[in-house]
């Protein structure tokens, strides 16, 4: 796990985690940044949940951070929410979308297992 997914994931387990250990969907990354004390306006659709999520890797970007830290951040906060919209939303066969976006399905169940959702892998 990368410093930028790490620091994601720890969010994401304080901010976005209901008391039962799910990820309350969508995500919101201004609210997020609410919460640890970064100034951020609501966001009204996906775009600007994207923004948010970059701005607050920007504002929570460590001194000597990796080239990217932010947009590594921003993909690590809301990629496995969106992955868990589609599944509930749908009967698309995930595995087989994330092959056709080029993402490795190991990758994908990587992410979620690291948000205790490897349940939702079978």
């Amino acid at each position: 796990m990368t410093a930028a997914s790490g620091a994601a994931h720890g969010l994401l387990l304080r901010h976005a985690a209901t008391s039962d250990g799910q990820l309350a969907l969508p995500v919101d990354p201004a609210a997020i940044a609410r919460a640890e004390g970064v100034d951020m306006p609501p966001v009204q659709n996906a775009y600007g949940r994207w923004e948010a999520a970059v701005a607050l890797g920007r504002a929570l970007e460590p001194d000597g951070a990796e080239f990217g830290w932010p947009g590594d951040f921003a993909y690590a906060l809301l990629m496995p929410a969106e992955i868990m919209r589609v599944m509930f939303a749908s009967d698309l066969d995930v595995p087989e979308m994330a092959r056709g976006f080029g993402v490795p399905w190991c990758q994908v169940r990587r992410r979620l297992a690291m948000l205790g959702l490897e349940a939702y892998c079978e």
